[in-house]
């Protein structure tokens, strides 16, 4: 029996989607997008999940298309509808999405990495969006990247094709934190458990706002926020936190 393309791991409060093709460097092929998507699915609706983590197995963290599933008889029917299905889970799912990101991140791999919320990428991880170069559109990176590394910069970098590193990744916005090559899990995984203690309403409210706020005016934003301020004002996150506070301040008047 072949292995999953993708595999999903639940767990508390971290669950895992992992990029399972290892031979390929993660490649996506039908049978990727495929399981992606009942991956992303099954995560976004894992309630036990604070974080959702995704990364590759193997040597990279995704290679972008499989061009030998082009080779061999083009492109499946099907194939982009169902790889955006998934992307979009992620960036619709109503907790963070966090992508840890190690050798190379190409084409696709890098729509996926700015379809999750937040980027972790180690030192020596590299990023490219070779797709015009090699005659091939590059898909909804058109629609993605420039909202993450603004207009000019992201034509620049999708339609010469340049490889660039982590630390020039972080840059110019398109990777949030870099960690050195020894000791990146542990690293990648202290930054996760930080976004673990972050109260689950608030962050998924805000996920939800700044991601639909390009497709909104001011005006409208600010009547969509205000129940959600007013909500989150007697919330029992916003208690604990205020209880928390003065505990704090007790403490510090004691010694």
């Amino acid at each position: 029996m072949t292995d999953p393309a993708v595999v999903f791991s639940p767990g508390s409060p971290v669950a895992e989607i992992v990029l399972n093709r290892p031979r390929a460097l993660n490649a996506m092929n039908m049978a990727w997008v495929e399981d992606f998507c009942t991956a992303a699915h099954a995560a976004s609706a894992a309630d036990d999940a604070a974080v959702i983590v995704v990364r590759g197995a193997g040597r990279s963290f995704c290679a972008g298309l499989d061009l030998k599933m082009t080779r061999e008889g083009g492109m499946p029917a099907g194939f982009y509808p169902k790889q955006e299905e998934g992307f979009s889970a992620l960036e619709r799912a109503n907790k963070l999405v966090i992508a840890k990101i190690h050798g190379h991140c190409l084409g696709g791999g890098v729509q996926l990495a700015i379809a999750c919320d937040i980027r972790i990428a180690r030192e020596d991880a590299t990023f490219a969006i070779p797709a015009p170069t090699e005659g091939l559109f590059p898909g909804m990176a058109v629609w993605r990247l420039p909202r993450f590394i603004g207009l000019g910069r992201a034509l620049q970098f999708a339609i010469s094709g340049d490889q660039i590193d982590a630390i020039e990744a972080q840059r110019i916005g398109l990777v949030d934190y870099v960690v050195p090559v020894e000791g990146f899990d542990e690293g990648a995984d202290e930054v996760v458990a930080r976004y673990t203690k972050i109260p689950r309403t608030a962050a998924a409210a805000t996920k939800r706002m700044m991601r639909g706020s390009f497709e909104r005016d001011f005006d409208t934003m600010f009547a969509e926020s205000l129940p959600l301020l007013e909500a989150s004002r007697s919330s029992a996150d916003v208690l604990r936190a205020a209880q928390s506070f003065e505990q704090r301040r007790a403490a510090k008047k004691s010694g």
